[in-house]
């Protein structure tokens, strides 16, 4: 049974909520930051993303964190963020051509993370959830909820579209990516009431984007609790920030392979070596979007190429960890050709999310900056649910999931 809490939350001044509020920091490119901090004083990467102050330095918490408080602070002493007097959920919804994400921020439980109520489906790096971790501790929040999904809810549907529609947005504005972004307030008692009572009845959530964020956030409560011997459980550390969408409301993209290797693609026998594995088709110069389950594409030297795994060796998959298209591209391209063991470190593999197109990816092998891309059908939310019930971990960027939530929008503090 899950535990989902209202809390009262740190965040903009209505006006000021455009400014404030900045792309989720995991996904943000260091040049998109790089601009926003340099125009906008407001921008709460400020806070989370202090080290780019100091061009070309590394991260250094002990110099660079004191900056990032600095601003906050500021923020604080200006009432450009402004600290709610009673806990509420946040009723957040966004807006992205004609589809709408409608979503409930809210803080849950670090227990439910620790004893698998809520369920994971990726590996995550352990500095970097110490990293996060000591960002916590030293600001004291963190203005990033993850990002978690669950079984369609009618008692959970009902307060949010009833908020949404018979209230004004408390912030209604569009954010430089044509993102349209409205947030209501809620802490009607019956509603609070009614939305704890049906997250206590479902069994299990699942982390759909923010894996670091939240093994971050368990690591700070751990930390505390160590220090804390004497604590009850209802302490703020004991709780992160998480917005909850709905299974059937979240868009799951692709995740695209590139590979940097020109002596194994434009070997003799490379593309003999994909035919041991895969069925092939020519499909002229222009990358391919696979539009079902286990159909792959390949783009390399200005030429296409659609794939399929042959009989044989789909026969022997095993399992739903196997299955995956992600996993087939893993086990059949990058391990048996490249000789990829560990994707999350070689450095002549890279990412693109689907959501950009083909566009970039033919661009990438074009430019020469690699060699090889290899496109997928995305993941399916029955596949990651799946994976998670099983206990079982994908390999690195399997699912590029929107929507994407925005940082410094709904800070959730620790104290």
């Amino acid at each position: 049974m899950a535990i989902i809490k209202p809390f009262a939350a740190l965040r903009p001044a209505r006006d000021k909520a455009a400014q404030v509020s900045a792309p989720s920091y995991d996904s943000s490119l260091r040049e998109l930051s790089l601009h926003e901090i340099m125009r906008n004083p407001y921008s709460y990467l400020h806070v989370v993303k202090p080290t780019l102050h100091f061009k070309g330095e590394k991260k250094n918490p002990a110099k660079h964190f004191p900056l990032g408080l600095e601003y906050l602070n500021k923020f604080k002493a200006e009432q450009v963020l402004i600290k709610d007097t009673d806990p509420h959920y946040y009723v957040y919804r966004l807006i992205k051509g004609s589809v709408a994400f409608n979503t409930l921020i809210a803080a849950a439980s670090i227990d439910d993370y620790n004893n698998n109520v809520i369920l994971k489906h990726e590996n995550t790096i352990t500095e970097k959830e110490n990293e996060l971790a000591e960002h916590i501790e030293f600001f004291s929040g963190l203005g990033n909820p993850i990002l978690l999904t669950y079984p369609d809810n009618a008692d959970i549907e009902e307060v949010i579209y009833r908020t949404i529609h018979s209230h004004a947005p408390e912030y209604n504005f569009i954010s430089q990516d044509q993102i349209k972004h409205n947030l209501w307030p809620v802490n009607n008692a019956a509603d609070l009431a009614k939305i704890e009572h049906a997250f206590a009845q479902i069994n299990h959530l699942y982390i759909a984007d923010g894996h670091h964020r939240s093994g971050g956030s368990a690591t700070f409560a751990k930390n505390k609790r160590a220090k804390k011997v004497d604590y009850d459980g209802s302490e703020l550390f004991n709780f992160f920030p998480v917005c909850l969408i709905p299974f059937n409301k979240l868009h799951i993209f692709e995740y695209h392979r590139l590979v940097k290797d020109e002596a194994v693609v434009n070997a003799d026998d490379f593309m003999d070596k994909i035919g041991l594995y895969f069925n092939i088709m020519p499909c002229g110069h222009i990358p391919v979007q696979p539009l079902e389950k286990q159909e792959f594409g390949i783009y390399l030297n200005n030429d296409a190429y659609d794939l399929t795994l042959k009989a044989e060796f789909k026969a022997e998959l095993n399992g739903t960890l196997a299955n995956l298209d992600v996993s087939i591209v893993e086990e059949f391209i990058l391990k048996r050709i490249f000789n990829i063991t560990d994707s999350k470190t070689d450095k002549r593999l890279s990412f693109l999310d689907g959501s950009r197109g083909l566009l970039p990816l033919q661009s990438a092998v074009d430019s020469g900056d690699f060699d090889l891309a290899i496109t997928l059908f995305p993941t399916s939310i029955e596949e990651i649910k799946q994976i998670a019930d099983e206990n079982l971990i994908m390999p690195p960027k399997s699912t590029w999931i929107e929507p994407k939530i925005r940082t410094g929008l709904i800070i959730y503090e620790t104290e």
